[in-house]
């Protein structure tokens, strides 16, 4: 009996020894990624943004030159028939027509190089950044831009690779960092054409305004916004936007 006793008293003994090893060994080979998708759900439970990641918008066809609009050294084809008003400020230009639209351009200069400003900073930080990134290499803003929007909690498990769970948690920081240029229920979506490649926020078809960001062959960096004055009755639609997307150019040296 002593030893039916002893016996007995000593299993539950050996389950939680069996259930420690159990759990040291998925913390050894699963903590990482565990620990970056709790972190994944805490960060969406308080910015439920964090799961939009961008709709790709299909290429529409070529664009005929027509009437420009210049700013900055730079052009693209009126969106709108008039003579819109430019209303300079340090950082942009808003052409308001007198049917109600507006466009606002913003410096190109002015935006933030974010790849450059990683590869000339910090060299600790730099280094970090290139051994997350080794597997999948950025080469250029738009590809950065890209691979943090395309970011979403939801694509992260604790029985992921490591590698990628910290490329994930990377990028769904920086997600928070980056923001968007404005909220995305109306709509968030991706273009990738020839020439030029970007994001769009906001759906025109619901009325709202429309934000761009915009990266062209050259390293330009360019934004945008179209919206319209209150009460006017106009619309802005998805051939005014990709109007101003195919068209985006420098303004001939003479022309300057």
């Amino acid at each position: 009996m002593n030893d039916e006793s002893e016996k007995s008293s000593s299993t539950p003994a050996i389950v939680l020894a069996l259930l420690a090893i159990v759990v040291a060994v998925f913390m050894v080979k699963f903590g990482l990624q565990t620990m970056t998708w709790v972190e994944g759900k805490m960060w969406a439970s308080q910015s439920p943004w964090l799961n939009t990641v961008p709709q790709s918008l299909p290429a529409p066809p070529a664009v005929a030159p027509d009437k420009q609009l210049k700013a900055f050294d730079f052009e693209v084809n009126a969106p709108w028939p008039g003579n819109p008003k430019p209303a300079p400020a340090e950082t942009f230009v808003a052409f308001h027509y007198d049917t109600g639209q507006i466009l606002v351009f913003f410096d190109p200069a002015a935006q933030l190089d974010t790849l450059r400003s990683i590869q000339n900073g910090n060299p600790a930080e730099f280094q970090r950044f290139t051994n997350i990134f080794v597997d999948k290499p950025v080469a250029s803003n738009f590809e950065l831009y890209r691979d943090v929007y395309g970011a979403a909690p939801a694509q992260i498990s604790p029985f992921m690779n490591p590698s990628d769970a910290m490329r994930m948690n990377v990028l769904l920081l920086w997600k928070l960092s980056f923001g968007f240029d404005l909220l995305t229920d109306t709509g968030f979506y991706s273009y990738d054409w020839p020439n030029i490649h970007g994001f769009q926020f906001g759906d025109p078809a619901k009325g709202v305004p429309v934000a761009l960001r915009a990266f062209d062959d050259r390293g330009h960096h360019f934004r945008f916004i179209l919206t319209t004055t209150p009460g006017a009755n106009v619309k802005i639609t998805q051939d005014d936007i990709n109007k101003i997307l195919l068209t985006i150019q420098p303004t001939p040296f003479e022309d300057r």
